[in-house]
């Protein structure tokens, strides 16, 4: 599948350096995912879905990379 399908960025083509800044990480990794909620995986076209009151993506974001 082609790194850039409909837009959408493969996330095993994204790569952060772990010595940078929280902060920086986070940064590096939307900026190069560029939607944390639809993105390629494999095969597969991944949409995040969220309930309303649910935890929002940023915050299990900052967790992961923590």
């Amino acid at each position: 599948m082609d790194k850039n399908t409909n837009g959408l960025v493969d996330i095993s083509t994204v790569s952060v350096d772990k010595n940078l800044p929280q902060k920086e990480r986070y940064a590096e990794y939307n900026r190069q995912i560029k939607n944390s909620e639809h993105y390629i995986s494999g095969i597969f076209a991944i949409t995040a879905v969220h309930p309303k009151n649910g935890v929002k993506v940023e915050d299990c974001l900052r967790g992961m990379f923590a």
